[in-house]
């Protein structure tokens, strides 16, 4: 008697949740790094294999941009609208400080800032992916040197405030905090960086 059994194609992809499948890569890249992470790790954390990655996705470097656009969309995107809305220039960037030491400081394996870590000794293969952090990264600065530019118009800084080199030197500090986050240090400790990143404010406005 002939079996009426359906049987499935062989390539046929699993059916698997998108966003809980992005979310556990951003989690791996975020702990080890783009160039760190490879296909096979991304997989296994995803819980699907390469053709369901390559077919939701493109590639890994699609799939990482990706990953940071939701990073940067769920962590850092609040942070950017408090230091616009928050009137006080020096309470402004107390919490951006405070802020992003919390998000720095995240448990399993998740310290740091993702963006920054993947960015550190990025290799010429990974030219493309650089370019993409490079320009998520001058965000960043342009978001902190917008407030600072606010903060002189409305009498909080001196009107000669070397805006772009004071928005340099602060994004520095969280760049240092999330270096410094990856090599063990408490949460308390990268808010006292933030607390010297505050007293670079210049004072005596007019």
């Amino acid at each position: 008697m002939e079996s009426t059994r359906t049987v499935k194609s062989p390539g046929r992809p699993r059916g698997f949740d998108r966003a809980a499948a992005l979310d556990a890569a951003l989690d791996l890249f975020w702990e080890r790094g783009y160039e760190s992470t490879s296909i096979s790790d991304l997989c296994d954390a995803m819980s699907i294999r390469p053709p369901s990655l390559y077919a939701a996705f493109g590639n890994k470097a699609q799939l990482f941009l990706e990953a940071v656009d939701r990073y940067e969309r769920t962590y850092w995107d609040p942070v950017w609208r408090g230091l616009k809305q928050e009137p006080d220039v020096r309470r402004a960037f107390s919490q951006l400080f405070d802020t992003g030491a919390t998000i720095m400081s995240a448990q399993d394996g998740r310290q740091g800032c993702l963006v920054t870590l993947s960015a550190v000794g990025m290799s010429p293969a990974s030219a493309d992916v650089a370019k993409a952090l490079d320009k998520v990264r001058a965000e960043g600065v342009s978001h902190i040197h917008g407030r600072l530019k606010d903060a002189v118009n409305d009498g909080q800084l001196p009107a000669e405030t070397n805006l772009l080199a004071l928005a340099d030197a602060l994004n520095a500090i969280l760049d240092g905090m999330a270096l410094r986050s990856r090599d063990g240090v408490s949460i308390e400790r990268l808010r006292k960086m933030g607390q010297a990143g505050e007293r670079m404010l210049p004072t005596g406005a007019g």
